[in-house]
């Protein structure tokens, strides 16, 4: 993975304008576009330590995160097998130890739970995973879908349907046109909404509150990505001023490219119950967040047009800072697309890092890179598991994948890279 030469450019300027440049956000040897928020005063650099490290055997993707109050970190993760296991588009890992010094196994392959055969007849939609979170000794899953319901796929919606049940539902396509259709809306990846949540008691051996073909859907498209703060093994730790409460985010748009990011709140005891959810509706010039009931009243805690993905955000206990990770397509996907922004999309990625004193902002810039995994690979929804910070906040393990398209999948699995950060 390449490293950022954002310095390369300095060695010619004179130290007053090098003060200058480090001041703003629009350091174009720093950042490759003029970025949304200012530059951290707390963070100087950010620096890879090591190379990535594809563990062996693991064959999926995303890799949302929780840690366990039996100390283990439990991974969520998207499509593929691991292990010589079942191709699945859910599965939860469990990784115990720090990375590099790790180790990985399967707990579940959701093999006994047919998500995609319990969703609605009259909706046309594709259903994932996605956040997971550990509350005592509970866990607690977020069930999400695609919209696949797009102008270029109406006119094969009765072929489509049937196909949705399945893992490949592209296989034994033949029609030309239909496929062309199916692989747009899987590459838009437009956001639905989720489905539900659900629970396990045993540390994710089984699962209870599926949703089904009646459920109501539970948040809309807003919260379609959505994923949670996490803190200590099984949310301990939790800074005072947000206790009780389980604080979740998502994205809008799509899962690689949206324009937003939204907070929602739920007591840590009613976590299941959607009436007791509450959304960040808006933020006091003293940075206090008010809350709803009202789902549409949301109000944004970020904002980049085009280039927020997935969002995921890691707590640096010593240095007391919220770490946000907005991954994103450099290309952003949209419904009608030129031919040529099509081919485009998934061909690089870019990386931001952000903190902040609060996990709603306001944010602060301190790294970014493009291309996120160099010439070679399309890294993608970096997460830090809290787990992995160094007692002094200055260390730690990012966890990712890649490569989902093209001929080269190296980096679709679980990947780690570990990084320092120098503070100013």
């Amino acid at each position: 993975m390449k490293n950022s030469t954002k310095y390369s450019l300095f060695l010619l300027i004179p130290i007053m304008l090098i003060t200058a440049c480090v001041q703003t956000n629009n350091d174009k040897s720093k950042y490759h576009r003029k970025m949304p928020y200012p530059e951290s005063d707390l963070i100087a650099s950010f620096e890879w330590t090591s190379e990535p490290y594809k563990y062996p055997g693991t064959g999926s993707d995303m890799h949302w995160w929780t840690w366990g109050i039996d100390d283990a970190i439990y991974v969520l993760d998207d499509d593929g097998k691991n292990f010589g296991g079942p191709i699945n588009y859910a599965h939860v890992l469990k990784v115990t130890g720090i990375p590099p010094e790790h180790k990985v196994e399967t707990v579940t392959d959701f093999m006994e739970i047919p998500f995609r055969k319990m969703m609605p007849a009259n909706k046309l939609l594709s259903r994932y995973v996605d956040g997971i979170i550990a509350v005592d000794s509970q866990l607690y899953v977020s069930i999400y879908d695609y919209d696949w319901n797009l102008k270029q796929t109406l006119p094969y919606f009765d072929s489509i349907r049937p196909r949705m049940d399945l893992y490949d539902c592209y296989a034994g396509v033949k029609d030309s046109a239909m496929l062309r259709a199916m692989w747009f809306a899987g590459s838009y990846s437009r956001n639905y909404g989720i489905a539900g949540i659900i629970k396990s008691s045993d540390f994710g051996k089984t699962w209870t509150n599926i949703p089904n073909a009646q459920s109501p859907r539970f948040l809309g498209p807003n919260f379609a990505g959505l994923t949670f703060v996490n803190f200590g093994p099984g949310y301990s730790d939790v800074p005072d001023e947000l206790f009780p409460y389980v604080y979740a985010m998502s994205n809008d748009g799509s899962w690689e490219t949206g324009d937003h990011v939204f907070m929602a709140r739920v007591h840590k005891d009613s976590i299941l119950n959607r009436d007791a959810w509450q959304f960040l509706s808006a933020i006091s010039d003293k940075n206090i967040p008010a809350w709803s009931k009202q789902e549409d009243e949301s109000f944004p805690v970020f904002k980049d047009p085009g280039h927020v993905g997935h969002p995921t955000i890691s707590y640096n206990k010593g240095l007391k800072r919220y770490i946000l990770g907005i991954y994103s397509d450099v290309v952003p996907h949209k419904e009608f697309p030129t031919p040529q922004e099509w081919s485009s999309w998934d061909k690089a990625s870019e990386m931001q890092l952000y903190e902040s004193k609060f996990p709603w902002g306001p944010w602060k810039i301190f790294y970014n890179e493009k291309p996120w995994g160099g010439d070679k690979h399309t890294c993608y929804l970096p997460q830090i598991p809290n787990k992995c910070w160094s007692n002094n906040g200055l260390s730690g393990t990012i966890m990712f994948a890649g490569d989902y398209v093209g001929n080269n999948n190296e980096y679709y699995a679980l990947m780690t890279q570990s990084f320092i950060l120098k503070l100013k």
